[in-house]
């Protein structure tokens, strides 16, 4: 549930917040891009007013001298003083003439040359107005011819020629382009005729070369729209151009920009919004974890809880703050644990007394037989007590057999006690290996006479554990002689240690074993090994495969083992051995250390005292 739920929840998050990233990306970008374009397409129409306003001013200039040569009668150098000063005042007029009605030349303010017909202008109609093409002037600037009709008492009687420099035109060009050239890659202005031929341009080499723009989609776009933009491939790579007609001259005003370059903004906010949309999706699929951690969590514990309670860990208590269904159902969780605790209890206590009704019919029959056996040699010590001439050997043998058979009792008792009521536990620190030791020293002997050979395999350094020391020597040395009754012709017992870390840290069904680190302890043997079929019941009370066994060694072995926060396994081979593993969990360093009080008792050696009591036997 947990991956689907995070699945969902980062979709739900970031879905939307994806889908309106990619809107604003695109509408972002159709914005600035059309912002820019009308902003450039802007720029061209107010050049082309300008150079509008430039030519209409140097037409109305050149009208109202046409008009004072009407008004007044007046001899041909008064005319050529009129022009003259004309000239002077004007500094856009470079030349003025005044032409015959067939275009030939009757005065003019050129300094050197003689008067001449010209045949290059248009001439235009009496009501009229012609400009010519722009040409390059002698000075190398643009120019162009403005003609005008010339009347003397309403009768049409020549025309005024005026040369218009460009140069204005040229400056304003210059003026308005958007960076240091198109060569660089900022992009610049220019004016074209309306047929696609430079007039204005800041590389005047184009202009002076008289570069046709025809061919190229600008130049068809400019015969075709009066204004408008263009995106197009060009030479540089892809551009950006947005023209502007001159009117009534039909020229045509270009700004022109590399698209990288003009769509930079562009650019730039697509960038911060794609790093806005990856944080946005970062943090709400953070938001997304959060809020399914927070809806999974209740439901983990619940489940933690029910695999606890599955393995019997009814004492375990399912936290679930809040108010909500999943809060009640787990205090309707700890309910059943409290009731199913409160029956386990009663079951337990059934259990007890049915076992302590097993154990006494078990009991009853296993002392039976050495009571059969005392009252035999008691009697037969009777007769031979009766007896002037009784044999007194035999008088010391029956007396022993008694003696052998009440202690046969007291241990069968003594057994069916501790596992019926185990005595308390009081656990101090103590080096497991010395424990080991210990017990191995002190029952070398016997392996040795059932050929054994015990063998060592300690962990360098001390494995400090809590036992009590003499509970656990007992269950080493049950482990111990069940190892040496499995070697009926000798072999080896491995006893070794280990400190492992901590084991199945993330199995919920864990009664808290496994928290911190353990101690291993092995004892491996040689000998026949138990069936398989047998190997599940070896923990069963008085269950056993020998003859003169009880039954009680492993079971308590696996009581006391449990008592110390152990556990207790076995692996076994039938016909190469048996493996018996003992994880006990390990003491930190600094709480390794006996108290002074402790250190004093011989408790931290594993010698406490008998209490009068007789050595236990397995």
């Amino acid at each position: 549930m947990w991956p689907r739920l995070l699945v969902s929840h980062i979709a739900l998050a970031t879905i939307p917040v994806l889908i309106v990233g990619l809107l604003l990306l695109a509408t972002a970008r159709r914005s600035i891009e059309d912002t820019v374009a009308d902003g450039n397409l802007e720029v061209a129409r107010r050049a082309s007013n300008e150079i509008r306003l430039y030519i209409e001013q140097a037409q109305r200039v050149i009208d109202l001298a046409a008009d004072n040569m009407d008004m007044i009668d007046a001899t041909d150098a008064v005319y050529q003083q009129l022009i003259d000063n004309l000239v002077i005042r004007q500094d856009f007029l470079s030349e003025l003439a005044v032409l015959d009605l067939s275009g030939s030349e009757k005065l003019t303010t050129r300094l050197e040359g003689p008067l001449r017909a010209r045949p290059d202008l248009a001439l235009p109609p009496e009501d009229g107005t012609t400009i010519s093409p722009v040409f390059i002037a002698g000075d190398g600037l643009p120019a162009v011819t403005i003609t005008v009709p010339v009347r003397r008492l309403d009768e049409h009687t020549g025309y005024l020629a005026a040369r218009v420099s460009l140069k204005d035109m040229w400056d304003l060009v210059d003026n308005i382009q958007l960076g240091e050239g198109q060569r660089e890659g900022f992009g610049n202005a220019y004016v074209a005729t309306g047929n696609g031929r430079l007039i204005a341009h800041p590389e005047r080499e184009r202009v002076y070369r008289q570069d046709d723009l025809s061919g190229s989609p600008v130049g068809t776009a400019l015969g075709e729209h009066q204004s408008g933009t263009l995106v197009y491939t060009g030479v540089s790579g892809e551009m950006v151009a947005a023209f502007a007609t001159v009117a009534p001259i039909g020229w045509k005003v270009v700004i022109e920009q590399p698209a990288d370059r003009a769509f930079a903004r562009s650019r730039d906010m697509i960038l911060g919004i794609s790093v806005l949309m990856v944080i946005s999706a970062a943090v709400a699929s953070l938001i997304g974890i959060l809020v399914v951690r927070k809806i999974v969590r209740p439901i983990y514990e619940l489940v933690r809880g029910a695999q606890l309670f599955a393995r019997g860990r009814l004492t375990h208590t399912i936290e679930t703050p809040g108010h909500g269904e999943l809060t009640t159902l787990a205090r309707e969780f700890n309910q059943m644990a409290r009731e199913l605790l409160e029956k386990e209890r009663r079951l337990k206590q059934a259990e007890r007394l049915a076992t302590l009704s097993k154990f006494a019919t078990i009991l009853s029959h296993e002392i039976r037989n050495p009571l059969n056996s005392m009252i035999i040699n008691l009697r037969i010590l009777k007769r031979d007590m009766e007896k002037q001439n009784g044999d007194r050997g035999n008088r010391g043998g029956h007396y022993e057999k008694v003696i052998s058979e009440i202690w046969r009792i007291d241990s069968l008792v003594e057994n069916f006690l501790n596992y019926a009521r185990p005595p308390e536990l009081v656990p101090y620190p103590h080096d497991i290996n010395e424990v080991l030791d210990e017990v191995v020293e002190t029952h070398r002997g016997t392996a040795q006479e059932r050929g054994v050979r015990i063998e060592t395999r300690y962990q360098d350094g001390e494995l400090p554990v809590s036992v009590d020391v003499n509970q656990i020597k007992q269950v080493f040395l049950n482990i111990m002689l069940n190892a040496f009754d499995a070697m009926e012709t000798g072999g080896t017992l491995t006893i070794s240690t280990e400190r492992a870390p901590p084991r199945n840290r993330g199995d919920l069904t864990l009664e808290g074993f496994g928290e911190s680190p353990q101690v291993n302890i092995k004892f491996e043997d040689t000998g026949r090994g138990i069936d398989p079929g047998r190997l599940d019941r070896i923990f069963e009370v008085y269950y056993t495969s020998k003859s003169t066994g009880t039954g009680l060694g492993l079971p308590i072995a696996q009581q006391i083992v449990e008592k110390h926060g152990g556990v207790i396994s076995v692996e076994s081979t039938p016909g190469k051995g048996t493996a018996f593993t003992l994880a006990l969990p390990a003491l930190e360093a600094e709480t390794a250390e006996p108290s002074a009080g402790q250190e004093g008792t011989g408790v931290i050696h594993g010698t406490h005292p008998d209490r009068g009591r007789r050595p236990e036997h397995p």
